[in-house]
């Protein structure tokens, strides 16, 4: 077993190809119910009464609104492909449980931010960047994923380490492409705060934990092949930047 986090391995286990269809199933239906829930918050009143009995004032979401349901949509859609067709490894029902509550409550502050934080007749700069930030992480994370698997599905490539592509301008350009998005959502409720928080927890946790349980599986598996990606590919999540 690589001597990666205890917890990874109790979630993903690397070594381990079984397809685990219920847990998968689980996933796509849990995560294609949160755009849905999202407009209930938004759209059917429910956000503004859990609001309200905080005693905060609520606005009408207005287009952001729509938006931020159109997002829960598409990152619900690029996660399920990634369940469903990317991901090879094993997965336990808990994890997937985690996964989708961690990725619903997320857009659920998005959601309710929106009914709080204006101009709720027309979408501002805000939320044209967070747009742009969405757009720009999800095609970057589900392109670099895909490029991945197409080079992993060549049998030619068995045992081989992917520096192509996306991946060879960062060497986890997924994971900045999830924090990119998850940054945009945020911002595109209008609270700059939310997406700060988001930012800024997302490059922790990717640094502090991701990166490094990843690095120490890819440097058993790949050896010195990985020590020269490693010192090729200098930045970790953003290329030129980080």
């Amino acid at each position: 077993m690589p001597n990666h986090s205890k917890a990874a391995q109790e979630y993903f286990d690397r070594s381990n190809k079984d397809s685990s269809p219920f847990p998968r199933l689980v996933f796509t239906i849990l995560r294609a119910i949160d755009p849905y829930l999202q407009s209930i918050l938004i759209f059917n009143g429910f956000g503004h009464q859990i609001l309200s009995k905080a005693g905060i004032t609520t606005v009408p979401a207005g287009p952001k609104g729509a938006v931020l349901v159109a997002m829960a949509a598409g990152c619900a859609v690029k996660q399920i492909i990634n369940m469903t067709y990317i991901l090879e490894t094993r997965m336990i029902n808990s994890a997937v449980v985690g996964i989708c509550l961690y990725n619903t409550i997320s857009n659920s502050f998005s959601s309710l931010s929106s009914i709080i934080y204006g101009p709720s007749d027309e979408l501002g700069s805000l939320q044209y960047i967070g747009i742009s930030l969405f757009t720009v992480g999800i095609f970057t994370e589900l392109i670099s994923e895909l490029q991945r698997k197409r080079f992993k599905d060549n049998p030619a490539n068995k045992g081989k380490l992917y520096t192509g592509g996306l991946f060879s301008l960062a060497r986890h350009i997924n994971y900045g492409g999830y924090t990119l998005w998850r940054t945009g959502l945020a911002l595109t409720s209008g609270n700059y705060w939310l997406a700060a928080l988001q930012l800024s927890w997302h490059l922790w946790y990717f640094t502090k934990q991701g990166v490094p349980d990843i690095a120490n599986y890819c440097s058993e598996r790949y050896g010195d092949e990985w020590k020269k990606y490693e010192h090729n590919v200098p930045n970790i999540l953003f290329p030129y930047i980080w």
